[in-house]
């Protein structure tokens, strides 16, 4: 939801008696908050582990939008109708991203409409696909030649020549080749993961909304949300004694508060400042 400059929003504190189990983060999963803060060039606070399972405890972000008439990707300033060079995209679902300043600066970008062919025959089949290509490149058909490609174990699933998964903690998407060898270094088989958040949420950053994340696994956010006239923050336990704070909108929270939003099933919180960052559960009965 866009917000006028001029329009106020209501903060509500209230003051929460939470039992210790449920107001500690849970930071045994993998850490999204990190990928989110890396793409945007953010830089961890000292003293905090930064791995792919422990979150820091905060980072410092620089100045995503220092001028309103520019749009901006990766610090670099773009003119109205300028557009990123796809090099610097890296994303193949992303392509001719064109810098618009009419209202608030963003990007827009082709659509890429993925044509997905379905095998009349009811063959078992897979779909293959490219490193580089935002769409499946090809499928194979039949049970004779699906059991013929080579297969890679990846996480206890296994996958077959060709198909695309995403190894746990890793932040990268890979494809299963013949040449495999099970480490995500392999520049041949793994891309970092880039989810485009400056391209596809621009005008959403520059409003400190908060990403929302589809479970607690996922790497790139869903969507964003902003706060509106009915948000309520909830205080909770800063049990880490994190000094930093999340800004949301023109609220401010401490690490361990909540805020509540319309989107149903989302839980807000702020756990590794200074964004407020959102766990949608995948079903609603959770």
């Amino acid at each position: 939801m866009r917000m006028g400059a001029k329009r106020s929003v209501g903060l509500i504190s209230v003051l929460a008696v939470a039992l210790i189990g449920s107001a500690l983060t849970d930071m045994g999963n993998e850490c999204n908050m990190a990928g989110f803060y890396a793409e945007l060039g953010c830089t961890a606070l000292p003293g905090a582990a930064d791995n792919s399972t422990v979150c820091p405890d905060a980072y410092t972000c620089p100045k995503l939008h220092p001028d309103p008439s520019m749009c901006y990707y990766r610090g670099v300033p773009y003119k109205d109708r300028s557009m990123i060079p796809q090099a610097e995209v890296k994303n193949p679902c992303s392509l001719a991203c064109q810098c618009s300043v009419s209202g608030k600066p963003s990007f827009d970008c082709a659509a890429v409409d993925c044509v997905e062919t379905f095998d009349d025959m009811q063959q078992e089949c897979i779909k293959t696909y490219d490193l580089e290509s935002c769409c499946s490149t090809g499928t194979v058909c039949g049970k004779d030649a699906v059991a013929a490609l080579k297969t890679c174990e990846v996480d206890g699933k296994t996958y077959r020549e060709g198909e695309a998964f995403e190894p746990k903690n890793s932040r990268k998407t890979c494809i299963c080749t013949a040449q495999w060898n099970g480490t995500i270094d392999d520049s041949a088989s793994c891309r970092d993961i880039n989810c485009g958040l400056e391209i596809h949420y621009q005008d959403k950053l520059c409003q400190n909304c908060a990403p929302i994340f589809l479970g607690s696994d996922s790497v790139c956010p869903i969507a964003f949300t902003c706060p509106t006239n009915k948000s309520i923050v909830i205080r909770g336990l800063n049990l880490r004694g994190v000094s930093s704070q999340c800004v949301f909108w023109n609220m401010t929270l401490s690490v361990g508060d909540e805020v509540t939003v319309d989107e149903e099933c989302t839980k807000c919180t702020c756990n590794v400042p200074p964004f407020v960052s959102c766990t949608k559960k995948i079903a609603c009965n959770e």
